[in-house]
């Protein structure tokens, strides 16, 4: 079964998993919001410079991955916290994406969940509770739902900008870089430090579109089916050099103009410490 071509039974199966994966979601999302309130008394570690993980990451996931094992036993999962195998089919998850966001009392955080069947991503949902936004969409079904109602168009948004993703991974030098095309295509670009609500506003209209690399996929991978079956030009590529990718989510005027200088870039990461 892939993306492109899932018969009548794998249509039918990864529907009922786009369902299963909204509702999982609001759930998470509900358990993360208990631990936002509190988000200042809450044990932090640093992963790397500038990526950081709480208690409320670890815990939510858990609950995610606990769901999921009751639900579909036999599937695999790839979270961000807890790790696993990308095989052929599994689940890739980030629990609290925009954690800095979260703890720092940004109300920019939300719950990512998709499911990916070779390697790319055909279900995806997304919760951001503190701006009340829950969307949702698999690779068979034209359009995206939107707090549970069924959406195929959006209004653009007048103001032509783009959000940039910042990974710590990526370097500052490249980053500018990038940062240049789309300042010199008249576009404001905006950094709110977290993928999903970066994407989910390309998605809903709010913005041209949402770009990064040196990501991860539980960063990307429910933010890609829903920016695609939103309609705009959506595309994952992997770095050879450290198996980062380039993430790309673009409304398709903006990617006719810039798409090709995009993908000319030579993908750089950061030097870490």
């Amino acid at each position: 079964m892939t993306a492109d071509s899932l018969d009548a039974a794998g249509t039918h199966d990864i529907q009922r998993k786009q369902q299963f994966a909204e509702e999982l979601a609001a759930e998470a999302a509900e358990l993360a919001v208990t631990y936002f309130k509190r988000s200042r008394g809450l044990r932090i570690e640093s992963k790397n410079p500038r990526d950081f993980v709480s208690e409320a990451d670890r815990n939510v996931e858990d609950m995610i991955r606990q769901r999921i094992g009751t639900q579909y036993p036999d599937d695999d999962i790839v979270g961000e916290e807890g790790g696993g195998v990308e095989t052929d089919a599994y689940w890739c998850l980030d629990p609290i994406d925009g954690t800095s966001n979260f703890l720092a009392g940004i109300p920019f955080w939300g719950v990512s969940i998709g499911y990916c069947v070779n390697r790319l991503p055909v279900v995806g949902a997304i919760c951001i509770p503190l701006l009340d936004i829950l969307v949702s969409a698999n690779s068979a079904t034209p359009g995206i739902r939107y707090n549970r109602s069924e959406k195929s168009e959006f209004q653009q948004s007048a103001i032509p900008s783009v959000v940039l993703g910042q990974s710590p991974y990526w370097g500052t030098p490249s980053f500018r870089q990038a940062q240049d095309i789309f300042l010199n295509a008249d576009l404001e670009c905006m950094n709110l430090r977290c993928s999903v609500v970066g994407t989910a506003f390309a998605a809903l209209g709010m913005t041209q579109g949402y770009y990064e690399e040196q990501t991860n996929m539980w960063d990307v991978a429910a933010g890609y089916v829903v920016a695609k079956q939103a309609g705009l030009h959506a595309s994952i590529r992997r770095n050879a050099i450290n198996s980062k990718l380039t993430f790309s989510v673009l409304n398709p005027n903006v990617f006719e103009q810039i798409g090709a200088q995009l993908a000319e870039r030579k993908l750089e990461p950061a030097a870490m410490q």
